[in-house]
């Protein structure tokens, strides 16, 4: 379930303020992966994340952005 570098552009280019933060599915568009790979991720510690008053995660977008672009490089980087 891999994007395309359009998709992830597309992501990237309607998520651009600072201090904003991307929910799992967003994230999982970046990745290309479910949005059950991305609670793993996050309970593994592997992406940064926040926990809402309800219990949602939610990622910062300028960390998740350029995870998501290393990773799309064929970098073989860890994610924290």
């Amino acid at each position: 379930m891999s994007n395309t570098n359009a998709e992830v552009e597309d992501v990237l280019a309607t998520k651009q303020t600072v201090n904003e933060f991307l929910s799992r599915r967003e994230v999982a568009r970046l990745f290309g992966v479910s949005a059950s790979t991305v609670t793993r991720w996050a309970q593994k510690g592997l992406l940064k994340t926040v926990r809402t008053p309800g219990g949602h995660y939610r990622f910062p977008a300028d960390d998740a952005r350029k995870a998501a672009s290393r990773a799309a490089g064929g970098d073989l980087v860890r994610l924290d």
